[in-house]
């Protein structure tokens, strides 16, 4: 029997998503959506980051 493991990301009502996490051993346990919706957030504060460098 195979075993599901589920994504820890809270929504902001403290319910839990009930996805499959992409990495079910890793210790960062998530799905694939918010994997890459902290993926978006991490390209944007990078593009942020290296814009105010150049002013």
């Amino acid at each position: 029997m195979a075993t599901y493991v589920t994504c820890r990301v809270l929504s902001g009502r403290g319910v839990q998503c009930t996805a499959e996490a992409v990495a079910p051993d890793a210790e960062l346990k998530i799905c694939a959506r918010h994997l890459a919706e902290a993926q978006r957030l991490i390209h944007e504060a990078f593009q942020r980051t290296r814009r105010e460098g150049e002013s």
